[in-house]
């Protein structure tokens, strides 16, 4: 396939472009899975509170509607569990795609004809594109799950909360 240098510069634009805006969506989603597992870290520490109110009297129950509340309470507490874990997974620190950088990348591209070194910078966006969008697109995933879980949880407490404040009401 024939590549003019024009051509080339045009699409390596293109590519920047579209390299930056995976960047600023990662970006997105570490901020976004940072304040998810801050959020469920809190939820956590006040469940575990409610949990141990009147002596845990909660894990006690006497008929079928402090059955309910428990189990609605259970199934909140697990969801909201998972969703810290999931978060966490979305938040996994460790490599992450990024153009190469180093000194002697930038010496072996000045030692290059133009051409050449239009295709190799062409080359290095379009892999770290396909890497990064793959990593990107992993992280979106647990970060639903997560989001998903936590919505469970919100409906399973509130269920419960709903259960036990009428049981409260009747005594």
């Amino acid at each position: 396939m024939l590549y003019t240098i024009p051509t080339m510069k045009l699409a390596s634009e293109y590519l920047r472009d579209r390299y930056n805006e995976e960047q600023s969506r990662f970006d997105h989603l570490e901020n976004k899975c940072s304040k998810l597992l801050s959020f469920s870290s809190v939820v956590i520490a006040a469940i575990t509170a409610i949990a141990s109110a009147k002596s845990g009297a909660i894990f006690h129950p006497g008929n079928a509607g402090s059955w309910l509340g428990l189990i609605a309470y259970i199934f909140g507490a697990l969801a909201v569990v998972c969703s810290w874990a999931h978060a966490l997974a979305a938040l996994k620190i460790g490599d992450y795609t990024v153009l190469p950088k180093s000194k002697k990348t930038a010496d072996y591209l000045i030692s290059l004809d133009e051409e050449t070194a239009a295709k190799h910078i062409y080359q290095c966006y379009t892999d770290s594109l396909e890497k990064l969008t793959i990593e990107i697109d992993e992280k979106s995933r647990q970060l639903t799950l997560a989001y998903n879980d936590i919505v469970f949880s919100a409906w399973c407490l509130g269920g419960g909360a709903v259960v036990f404040t009428y049981i409260e009401m009747t005594k």
